[in-house]
């Protein structure tokens, strides 16, 4: 029996997917579901920054007086930690939306850092995962090549069943 499913979402449309089949599962069997997105720690690109702004994501940080006619806007790497933090939960809200459209009634959410594959295997054994659920390939370039790096590595190394959605 199914008691606690973890979903891992990014974003993409197949991580929709698993967010949907594990919504399913977890409202057939009354299992909590437990949405999981971990938090890419990359620079980052500028449109991207400013859809951030536009959409209300983040406040644009407004400039600080450094001195006599000196102004500074804050640091980039803190815009980025707030665009990276603000894009997982919404990532992760919409998630929430899908799988409770698709039946799901008791979900949590949580934001990881690290790399991805070792922070959902963490986050599985945290919570007791009976199933791990996850998209065939996520927004990574590279990764979409095969099946996908994070969903190869949590396939190899997970201490319960994986359900690939494609």
């Amino acid at each position: 029996m199914l008691k606690t499913i973890l979903v891992a979402v990014d974003g993409s449309e197949h991580a929709k997917k698993a967010a949907r089949f594990a919504g399913d599962l977890a409202g057939r069997y009354e299992a909590e579901l437990v949405i999981a997105h971990v938090l890419v720690n990359r620079k980052i690109p500028e449109p991207l920054r400013r859809m951030a702004e536009i959409e209300h994501l983040v406040e644009p940080e407004p400039p600080r007086p450094l001195g006599p006619g000196i102004l500074s806007t804050a640091p980039e790497d803190d815009l980025d930690a707030k665009i990276i933090a603000a894009l997982g939960d919404k990532i992760m809200a919409d998630a929430e939306l899908v799988a409770q459209e698709a039946g799901a009634r008791r979900i949590s959410k949580m934001a990881l850092t690290g790399e991805p594959a070792d922070a959902l295997l963490e986050e599985a054994e945290r919570v007791s995962a009976d199933l791990i659920v996850m998209g065939t390939r996520g927004m990574g370039d590279l990764g979409a090549l095969l099946l996908g790096s994070v969903s190869h590595k949590v396939i190899q190394l997970a201490g319960c069943p994986v359900t690939v959605v494609k």
